[in-house]
């Protein structure tokens, strides 16, 4: 039995470290993510295949389809829950989160519904009463996930609020140990998809450790001041330097300063601008912001692909209707030109119901269309560096 000495005092347990549970919350992210994807995909063929709307349909037929979409149902809204919950507790510091759950709600209570009704016009009276449940299961799920967003971003704004540095007291660096620890925190933490200043490879591990951007987990260019474009905050970071690295490290930021003031004086020269772009013109010259915007590119860029599947699905009565209307034009043009032949074969050709010109025609405008999108990403983020 051991007992305490005098002058010795019980240690006082440590915070809690959730370092080791991000990893397993960033998989169960990509998890339920997936699923969610997959889910939609399983919608969107049964609403483009027109299974909704066969008019007449009974036995058999009528139950595997009730039971494929009841099963559908289940599994999207639990990997959809699952993933608004995990989002907001692994995320629990970003207010983008609870702009994104709003907009899931508002997918979920009135883009989906939507889908479903104008693909299940016609169907038999058991396909229309399957239509209405799923309809009313989205839009009852769809309006809970916009409450708890705006929840979420009211809260968070709230707190944010609360607990801002009133002085100049609170603004100040942690101590050693406390830097060290935050410090080992980053480090271990998954890399985000766009790349916050400090995980790029610009960054300098020298100046990472006192940055306190860093220490706040808040980009550079989100709060328009960075160790490439502010002398201040890049002379507090050199003096943390040794001296054999300094003179290294200050030739790299006199580099990238001059670059950042060159730009900002010749857009500034060419028009006046509001005070806030001209803040904000440095970051555009930025070795890092740039490092950023590839990030950011990559990942946007395979948000295009569902956006223009989902773009077509909603185009394709209007584009069947104008191939129809096209084909009827050329084929009256042609024969009254008498271009076409009475018969072009004595046997008609067998094909697949799904491989007709009207089929490539939707798919060549998707295709299309998917690269005005990426196009138009590509000006907005490398040109405009939005």
């Amino acid at each position: 039995m051991t007992s305490i000495r005098p002058g010795m005092s019980k240690q006082k347990p440590g915070p809690i470290d959730f370092s080791a549970v991000m990893p397993a919350l960033d998989n169960v992210l990509i998890l339920a993510g997936v699923t969610v994807v997959l889910c939609l995909g399983f919608l969107f063929y049964v609403l483009l295949s027109g299974q909704l709307a066969v008019p007449i349909i009974q036995g058999t037929a009528v139950d595997i389809l009730v039971r494929n979409l009841t099963i559908w149902r289940k599994v999207f809204l639990t990997a959809l829950w699952v993933l608004v919950a995990v989002g907001l507790v692994r995320h629990y510091r970003m207010d983008s989160v609870g702009w994104l759950v709003a907009l899931g709600g508002v997918g979920c209570w009135w883009l989906l519904p939507m889908l479903i009704t104008s693909k299940a016009v016609g169907g038999a009276p058991a396909l229309a009463e399957l239509s209405q449940s799923l309809i009313a299961a989205l839009q009852a799920n769809g309006g809970a996930l916009v409450v708890i967003g705006l929840l979420r971003l009211v809260v968070g704004r709230v707190v944010a609020i609360a607990y801002s540095p009133r002085t100049a007291a609170g603004s100040r660096l942690p101590g050693s140990a406390a830097l060290s620890e935050i410090a080992e925190k980053r480090a271990k933490a998954r890399p985000s998809l766009m790349r916050k200043c400090w995980e790029l490879h610009f960054c300098r591990g020298s100046l990472r450790v006192t940055c306190p951007r860093f220490l706040e987990g808040i980009s550079c260019w989100k709060k328009k001041s960075g160790c490439y474009c502010d002398h201040d905050l890049a002379s507090k970071l050199l003096s943390t330097v040794a001296a054999k690295h300094r003179v290294q490290v200050a030739q790299e930021l006199d580099a990238a300063q001059s670059r950042a003031e060159a730009y900002h004086q010749a857009m500034a020269a060419r028009r006046q601008r509001e005070a806030r772009k001209k803040v904000r013109n440095p970051c555009r010259e930025c070795p890092l912001y740039l490092e950023h915007q590839k990030y950011k590119y990559r990942v946007l860029a395979w948000v295009m692909y569902p956006l223009a599947a989902l773009i077509v699905a909603f185009l394709v009565p209007t584009l069947r209707n104008g191939y129809d209307r096209l084909d009827i034009y050329l084929t009256d043009l042609l024969a009254r030109w008498s271009i076409l032949p009475h018969k072009l074969t004595d046997a008609p050709i067998q094909y697949a119901p799904w491989l007709s010109a009207e089929n490539a025609m939707i798919v060549l405008v998707g295709i299309i269309l998917l690269g005005i999108m990426l196009q138009l990403l590509e000006v907005a983020v490398f040109r405009l560096k939005l």
